[in-house]
């Protein structure tokens, strides 16, 4: 495949990253609180959430984040390559990058943590470890973080292997703690001196912590088991106390500052509050959102910082345990050990709102919009409860396997299966709830298919009427839904309800897709696509199977005989066998069958291979067939054999891999050898333990007979092909022989199996196109896309491309697909080339197109995401897009609303945005002011007001956008009121009212005394007649002056204060 190289879009991220793969750190006040993503530095307000600034200057992944000791606006950074950076945290300026001096080359820091000792640098020393490859020690050393140089210490500490966990105590006792495997160490940072502890019963110590204000420290094991040592200098005087509640892995610690408590919080998802003086005495906060990775106290013990593994910051209050804010980034999936994908609905997009909807927290969906980056809300979707995860066993949970979305209706299918039992199915129907501003769920069904769902899709996006749903089984069965009238006495209203199912042969189905107009629908049964009539979809209206060898699968081949010379000798040789097919037409002989068949299958074959390929053609074709990216190796191994190639084995990988494929599939006795000995062993293992690895052995067992009966099918054709097979084994010698001889010994070795493989092609993905290009229909097979006609029934094209994922934009018939080799094709159906090729993409989920808000006008053979963008959901559990550097899916996103006057040209724009038509002004003219009065919180002008307070929190856009805007929407425009007074200047009265010191109320109406308006001089008036003239005419000319969309706001300030002076004349 052939890529363009002069690439300009660069793979970009939208979300992701995590957040709370390292504590947090709080500030000295509190107020702030900073979160390590990578290479960045995210400071938030602890009191709201918001991001208020980001530090990403780093050029590596930082490893630690710590605040000075004596200056505390410093805030100091590792990256893994030995890189201290400092900032000033609340300037949010880069000060200074100090290089570490380790005198290792190639060393990789693993830890760096600040110390309460200062050595000729105005900020303190740092105790750091590292190592420089897998398997070597683990070296620590004490650095001063001014100058980066090395401090020799005197001190005999030497590490083992493991990655050490290192905490500091900073207060008056100034010791270290480190752990590694089951052994603790204890350092004293002033006299170097050193102790070495065991873990009590010797298990892996997962987290530890330093008092701030004793000397005391915590540790906590993989069993659940916490351990406070007191008096840790020797042996002699060392105590420890055990604090046991945790049935597993505890994952995090934390003292509070004055020491009193310890939080602790493990897989069981609960934040356990202890009292170091008294074990027993615990509190309890259940419920968390996930399992819990860090825990961090503020210094005024306020507040307490809880990251949860779905990459969530919880703030919570120190003394009620209360939640404050959360900060909640793109979800993330919490790892399992089932194997399962992560994201099994892949990335979906939701037609009401445009948003992303993805798997989420176990059992929700997570909806997240690209214009403004923001997560608006999980969903709950299962109402199960959610097994804890356990150290020793596989847990399993109900799974959200697919969706579909509409307007108005979303549908999930949730499967529970634990490989053991029958599984649990259900399909749910969720409606959107206008008040609410979120989906309800309105019908359950339990058992729709057996085994699980392999697709869910509804008729039509955007249409609410006549609205079906077909679905996909696991049991080959299509099923279609549709709404009717409910059933139950209790609950009156509309219902889903099956209409009609069906099946095909008894196929397996690979897709389903809905024609435009819902219609028709295209299912995909092994290699048959069948076409249904929604109305009646009981029996097909059409089936369409692809030619032999244009699918890809089925393998494809032309013969050509050589002619027989004699063909005399030809005709003897069948006449036997034809007067004996004669004589079995007249009676039924046993002999005569045997003499049949004989005859039939004939003598081995002797001849020589005609048009043999040379070397060099041979090698031509090895290249070509090792080239093809559609092909797995298995495939390719099996067309080498097709060819009468054979591959050559190095001499040094030879016997490894000889002994290797004769153990796997040949010789598993070997392998049922060792379980047996295991399971013999099994007496000598603790009670406790016996049960486990009684557990584990039979499943291994399980899995070995399953692979025993699987891979010898694959795996033994492989051995004539590498030349490992008996027949290459060295023979015994023999005489020489003559050339022909020998020639004639080669013919015969001709493999009998070697006849081309026959297979069915597998339909994966069926796509309608839309438009006018409704009567294409796009099918993906292993290792090709074929376009069909429907008007004409024919194939249209093919293209070569082994598609894993498809994407489909209703706007521009664009479809993007990505291969098997993480290759990005964009085509339209109607014309199979290209628009768009990009290879090493990273392992992706799924991809989905984002319609643009502000849609470019250029034609998609220009830009192809001119109409919408590509979004992509990898492996690391980030959305990537492809995008010229600095532009990203937001930048077409709506302007920030704003409740001030609009320009004539961006009015109209602002009535299209998500929310302009809240927004969107009035024109006022001067009989309108002058029934309206001026301009007051509730008057037509600020009906946005009501509009926005009434709206739900997670549909609002962010408040940093419209806050500037909408206070200065409140404040009284002053030209508007000199407008108002300049209208109703002539009756005079009205005049006084508002500038003689005539007051309004809160309604806008005046209520100007009346004793005052007699005594008025009508004389005064008539002479102060040409100064107001003269001030009004300057006061319509500031008024008329155009403040442009480029004016600073110096110029508009001035321009206020003109303003303002000019109405204080005419009030005086």
């Amino acid at each position: 495949m052939i890529f363009d190289d002069e690439d300009r879009l660069e793979l970009q991220y939208l979300a992701g990253g995590n957040i709370v793969e390292h504590a947090p750190l709080f500030s000295p006040d509190g107020r702030f609180m900073f979160v390590r993503c990578l290479t960045k530095v995210q400071v938030y307000a602890t009191s709201t959430g918001e991001l208020t600034r980001v530090l990403d200057d780093a050029t590596a992944p930082l490893i630690s984040l710590e605040l000075d000791l004596k200056q505390t606006e410093l805030l100091l950074g590792c990256t893994s390559t030995g890189e201290v950076l400092r900032w000033n945290w609340r300037a949010g300026v880069l000060k200074k990058t100090v290089s570490l001096k380790l005198g290792v080359p190639e060393a990789n820091v693993l830890t760096c943590h600040l110390m309460n000792l200062y050595k000729g640098g105005d900020t303190a020393c740092a105790f750091v470890t590292t190592k420089r490859k897998s398997g070597e020690q683990v070296n620590w050393f004490v650095v001063n973080t001014s100058t980066g140089d090395r401090i020799d210490v005197n001190c005999g500490l030497k590490l083992k292997v493991r990655t050490p966990l290192v905490d500091v105590g900073k207060g008056q006792y100034k010791y270290i703690i480190l752990a590694q495997g089951f052994y603790i160490y204890f350092l004293n940072y002033v006299t170097w001196k050193f102790s070495r502890f065991k873990s009590p019963k010797q298990h892996l110590i997962t987290c530890v912590r330093m008092s701030p204000c004793e000397m005391v420290a915590a540790t906590a094991d993989a069993e659940g088991q916490i351990f406070v040592w007191r008096d840790f200098e020797s042996r002699e005087t060392m105590t420890n106390a055990l604090f046991h509640w945790h049935h597993d892995e505890v994952t995090s610690l934390a003292f509070s500052p004055s020491g009193v408590s310890i939080y602790s919080g493990g897989r069981e998802r609960v934040l356990v509050k202890w009292s170091v003086a008294m074990p027993e005495e615990r509190k309890y906060l259940p419920g968390m959102a996930s399992v819990i990775r860090h825990i961090v106290v503020s210094n005024d013990n306020e507040n307490v910082l809880v990251c949860t593994e779905d990459n969530a910051i919880q703030l919570l209050s120190g003394s009620n345990n209360a939640i404050k804010s959360t900060v909640q980034h793109f979800t993330y999936e919490v790892k399992d050990k089932t194997g399962r994908s992560k994201f099994p609905l892949g990335l979906c997009l939701n037609p009401r709102t445009n948003t992303l909807v993805l798997n989420g927290r176990s059992g929700h969906l997570q909806f997240y919009s690209a214009y403004t980056k923001n997560m608006l809300y999980n969903l709950r979707v299962v109402d199960t409860n959610v097994h804890s995860e356990e150290a020793n066993q596989i847990i399993y949970n109900t799974r959200i396997t697919r969706a579909a979305f509409n307007i108005n209706w979303m549908a999930t299918g949730e499967v529970y299966n634990d490989l053991e039992n029958f599984a649990e199915v259900r399909l749910k129907f969720w409606h959107y709830n206008e008040k609410l501003q979120s989906y309800i769920l309105n019908t359950d069904i339990d058992l729709p298919h057996d085994h699980g769902f392999k697709a869910i899709s509804f008729s039509s996006q955007f249409r609410v009427d006549n609205l079906l749903c077909a679905t996909a089984g696991e049991d080959n069965v299509i099923k279609i839904w549709g709404i009717t009238d409910s059933e139950n006495i209790y609950k009156r209203g509309k219902m889903w309800s099956c209409l009609a199912q069906t099946s095909y042969r008894n196929l397996a189905i690979g897709s389903l897709c809905f024609s435009q107009d819902g219609s028709l629908l295209a299912v995909g049964y092994g290699n048959i696509l069948v076409l249904y009539d929604t109305r009646d979809p009981r029996l097909p209206i059409q089936t369409l199977s692809c030619p032999p060898g244009l699918d890809g699968v089925i393998a494809k081949a032309q013969l050509k005989l050589a002619p027989l010379n004699a063909k005399q000798d030809f005709i003897q040789q069948r006449k036997p066998l034809l007067e004996l097919l004669q004589s079995l037409i007249r009676n039924n002989d046993e002999a005569q069958v045997e003499e049949a068949k004989a005859l039939i299958v004939g003598q081995p074959v002797t001849g020589k291979l005609l048009n043999q390929p040379e070397d060099a053609k041979k090698e031509s074709v090895f290249k070509y067939i090792m080239e093809m990216p559609e092909l797995d190796l298995h495939q390719k191994l099996q067309l080498l054999r097709r060819f009468g190639i054979k591959c050559t084995v190095p001499m040094t990988h030879r016997n490894r891999l000889m002994e290797l494929l004769q153990q796997k599939a040949i010789l598993p006795e070997a392998a049922r050898m060792k379980l047996l000995k295991l399971d013999a062993r099994l007496h000598r293992l603790h009670p406790r333990h016996r049960y486990k690895a009684k557990y584990r052995i039979d499943h291994l067992t399980k899995r070995r007979r399953n692979f025993e009966n699987l891979v010898p099918q694959e795996v033994a054709a492989l051995f004539s092909i590498l030349k490992l097979d008996e027949s290459s084994k060295p023979k015994k010698k023999e005489k020489p022989q003559p050339e022909e001889s020998n020639k004639t010994k080669m013919a015969k070795k001709i493999p009998a199996v070697a006849a081309p493989l026959q297979g069915l092609a597998q339909i994966s993905h069926v796509q309608f196109g839309a438009g006018d290009q409704a009567h294409l229909v796009a099918v993906c097979t292993e290792s090709r896309v074929l376009i069909w006609n429907l008007l004409t029934l024919r194939l249209e094209a093919g293209l070569k491309l082994s598609v894993r994922q498809l994407a489909f934009d209703p706007v521009t018939n664009l479809m993007a697909v990505i291969t098997k080799n993480d290759e990005l094709h964009v085509f339209q159906p109607k014309v199979p080339l290209p628009l768009y090729q990009r290879s090493n993409l990273p392992k992706t989920y799924g991809l989905v197109w984002l319609p643009r808000k502000q849609p470019k006008q250029s034609s998609i053979n220009v830009d192809w995401q001119a109409q919408s963008s590509l979004l992509m959901l990898t492996h690391s559990q980030e959305i990537a897009y492809l995008a010229p550097p600095g532009q990203s899916p937001s930048d077409d996103a709506p302007a920030p609303i704003s409740f001030a006057k609009q320009p004539a040209d961006s009015e109209n724009l602002l009535r299209h945005a998500t929310f302009g038509i809240h927004v969107a002004k009035p024109k006022v003219t001067a009989e309108s002011l002058e029934s309206n009065g001026p301009l007051i919180i509730g008057r037509g002008e600020h009906s946005a007001v009501n509009a926005f307070v009434n709206l739900s929190a997670h549909t609002m856009p962010a408040m940093s956008l419209i806050c500037s805007e909408f206070v200065k929407s409140l404040l009284i425009p002053a030209d508007s009121a000199s407008r108002h007074s300049s209208a109703t200047g002539g009756g005079g009265g009205g005049d006084a009212a508002l500038t003689n010191g005539g007051a309004i109320n809160g309604n806008g109406l005046s209520h100007a005394d009346s004793a005052d308006e007699e005594d008025v001089d009508v004389g005064v008036i008539e002479d102060s007649e040409a100064t107001r003239k003269t001030l009004l005419e300057q006061n319509e000319k500031l008024e008329e002056k155009a403040t442009g969309e480029d004016a600073d706001q110096q110029a508009l300030d001035n321009r206020l204060k003109a303003v303002a002076a000019q109405r204080t004349k005419l009030r005086l």
